[in-house]
């Protein structure tokens, strides 16, 4: 589903399939409890935006099972049919129940092709989902315009 803002900005949600998730531990919980993670994931957008993304996040995990993330991903594939790739920066954590709430912003200058001088931020929510391969499912809505402002 696809709406005006406003007459320069568009709104789309997409579901977000994690086809790949490989998880690397850069450093074990020490006495303070906290442990450095590194995730590797490929994603399968369909919705308003489809295509293929990869993506690294470091986290930040905590005893109580909740955790801090930065992210840096590109997507290759359509947006509202407009073909092409960017980058994008996310900042997100988790709750103990394992939810991953988030943000991304588009990383100006990164947009290709068709996409070209895309500009825009999203909100995502991951969640376990058992029903995948990776056990992860996600959605995300983003806000997007074209321009250099």
């Amino acid at each position: 589903m696809t709406r005006a803002k406003d007459a320069n900005h568009t709104t789309t949600q997409s579901d977000v399939a994690v086809t790949k998730y490989l998880r690397d531990e850069v450093s074990p919980a020490d006495s303070s409890g906290l442990a450095i993670v590194e995730t590797r994931l490929e994603e399968q957008f369909t919705g308003g935006l489809a295509g293929t993304g990869w993506a690294t996040h470091l986290r930040l995990l905590r005893a109580d099972g909740t955790q801090t993330l930065m992210c840096i991903a590109r997507i290759s594939g359509k947006l509202d049919g407009r073909a092409g790739s960017f980058v994008l920066e996310a900042t997100g954590f988790s709750d103990a129940s394992g939810f991953v709430h988030g943000r991304w912003e588009v990383v100006e200058g990164s947009a290709t092709d068709e996409l070209s001088k895309l500009r825009g931020y999203a909100t995502f929510v991951a969640k376990p989902d058992k029903s995948t391969k990776s056990g992860w499912s996600a959605q995300t809505t983003l806000t997007y315009w074209f321009g250099d402002a």
